[in-house]
């Protein structure tokens, strides 16, 4: 049950037609190319998201794999090649892409369901982060990402003004219209393209603090001793329960509107994106992690056993909480990464619409002036 991919792949990145150039961003074992705007129609990224879900609610569930019945053991391959094909587009070397010859016949030792899932179980913090992508696609596709895509706002920037194709041939009247619409036209380009490169910084503000974030649970995951006497720094503690709030949450439409707010407040306390800190409410926290402030001095950092800062705050299911909550965050990688792509194809788009907009205007104030001009030589008194 393989999706089917239009498009082609060439040396690990995906191509969907001439003209598109393909970028790479490296993420937790996991390459995207062209992660926003995959070729694949509405229905395929649902059925693809939902496979996701499935499969990591598999792992996570606890249940042997020869406890499944038939049916599920059908519904876990197909999924898993669902999965496979999906992540071969964004890097076939990465872990997950191996599923894509699951229920194949190819080898049918890989195909057994424990196989799968121990395959599943060691890609998790990826099925997070394809979650992420697929998100960011899906929000794409429904209009979401208004305000947050770099497109220009209002009816100046709706209609791309038509160019005379002979400006001499025009009145003055004509002329003087011509040029102001077209200088419009250039301002309203300019001033998206200001905004787009500020929306693009902000998100590598945030892509880097989540890959220090992330970079802290797994060392956390690493540590952990089974009698929970592994210590977690109190500000971290409210990482965990974030992660872990957008492992559980299952609309992408919450993700687009978490990070439009987030962003409203930053801009609202006039304070930048890089020093903005986040009040968190636990496991269902809605809103994005912005880029914390420097961490406390290890003299002044208080820290509390893992088992007792779990009872503390009902943050059950010891390691594998923390895996759950590794993938929450995972997920904001892959929608920050996606996002960025968008934005980047958005730049290239708007940067081009604004040098055309500002060569229109040039060449008819050029017209203009050459006109102004001659009349002034004929108004000159003679010799």
């Amino acid at each position: 049950m393989a999706l089917s991919i239009r498009g082609k792949v060439v040396a690990g990145r995906f191509s969907s037609g001439p003209g598109q150039a393909a970028s790479s961003i490296a993420a937790g074992n996991l390459t995207t190319a062209a992660g926003s705007g995959l070729p694949l129609p509405r229905s395929e990224l649902m059925s693809a998201g939902k496979s996701v879900v499935r499969c990591m609610r598999r792992v996570t569930a606890g249940t042997a794999p020869s406890g499944h019945a038939a049916g599920d053991a059908a519904q876990l391959i197909g999924d898993a090649a669902r999965i496979g094909a999906l992540a071969s587009i964004l890097d076939p070397a990465a872990g997950l892409a191996s599923l894509a010859a699951v229920g194949s016949g190819v080898n049918a030792d890989a195909d057994s369901p424990g196989d799968v899932v121990e395959r599943l179980r060691r890609n998790f913090g990826q099925l997070g982060y394809l979650q992420g992508v697929l998100d960011e696609n899906l929000s794409q596709l429904d209009g979401q990402l208004a305000g947050l895509d770099g497109l220009p706002d209002g009816a100046a920037a709706a209609v791309m003004p038509e160019f005379p194709g002979d400006p001499a041939a025009l009145s003055d009247d004509q002329l003087r219209s011509a040029r102001s619409a077209w200088a419009v036209r250039a301002d309203v380009d300019f001033d998206a393209l200001i905004r787009a490169q500020e929306e693009m910084n902000d998100l590598d503000d945030r892509r880097r603090n989540l890959d220090h974030q992330v970079d802290a649970m797994s060392d956390l995951l690493a540590r952990l001793d089974e009698a929970g006497t592994t210590l977690v720094p109190s500000h971290f503690g409210d990482t965990l329960c974030y992660g872990l709030g957008w492992h559980l949450a299952g609309d992408s439409t919450r993700m687009c509107t978490a990070l439009r707010e987030s962003r409203a407040q930053a801009r609202a306390s006039a304070r930048p994106a890089t020093i903005a800190t986040q009040t968190f409410s636990g496991p269902t926290a809605s809103t994005p992690p912005a880029p914390a402030s420097p961490a406390p001095s290890p003299a002044r950092r208080k820290s509390t056993p893992f088992a007792e800062w779990a009872a503390a705050n009902k943050f059950e299911g010891g390691g594998l909480a923390i895996l759950q909550a590794l993938a929450g965050l995972q997920r904001w990688c892959g929608f920050y990464d996606a996002l960025t792509g968008t934005l980047q194809r958005r730049i290239v788009q708007l940067r081009a619409q604004a040098d055309t907009a500002s060569a229109a205007r040039r060449l008819l104030s050029a017209e203009l002036q050459r006109r102004a001009l001659e009349a002034s030589e004929k108004a000159a008194p003679t010799g």
